[in-house]
């Protein structure tokens, strides 16, 4: 039991891709706005607010939304962030040859796409999209699976 237990992100990468749809992960997406010269922080993101610092020093966060689904394969959860932003994160790969999973984000704004990318990251890891506003506030979105 042991060994398998060490193995478990080996054997899961050998897992054919039509066995992978199968293996579900909990995919959270969650959208944050940055304002600039100001210090006031959502207590609701203290967990994340060491990284939110790093990524754009000198700003104050506030929490948008939060939206976490368990996904298969094919699957997506969609985060309805407000002022017409979408955020959408698609589970296209449980687990990826090198244990990581694989997801395809977009942020649309008004129903038009305005970035897409695809996401490749370790479990419990978030990744940071970094938008600039016309206003000069950010609108950063993380995106994570477990």
């Amino acid at each position: 039991m042991v060994v398998v237990l060490a193995l478990g992100a080996v054997a899961l990468s050998a897992i054919p891709a039509s066995a992978q749809e199968m293996i579900g992960r909990q995919v959270t997406v969650f959208g944050v706005l940055a304002t600039p010269g100001t210090s006031a922080d959502d207590p609701k993101l203290k967990d994340v607010l060491p990284q939110l610092r790093l990524l754009v020093p000198g700003h104050g966060f506030k929490l948008l939304k939060v939206e976490s689904k368990r996904l298969v394969s094919g699957e997506a959860v969609t985060c309805i962030l407000g002022d017409g932003f979408v955020a959408a994160s698609q589970l296209t790969a449980p687990i990826d040859p090198n244990g990581k999973i694989q997801m395809r984000f977009d942020l649309s704004f008004d129903g038009l796409s305005q970035y897409q990318t695809i996401v490749t990251t370790p479990p419990n890891q978030i990744f940071y999209v970094n938008r600039m506003l016309p206003n000069g506030e950010r609108l950063i979105i993380g995106i994570g699976a477990r």
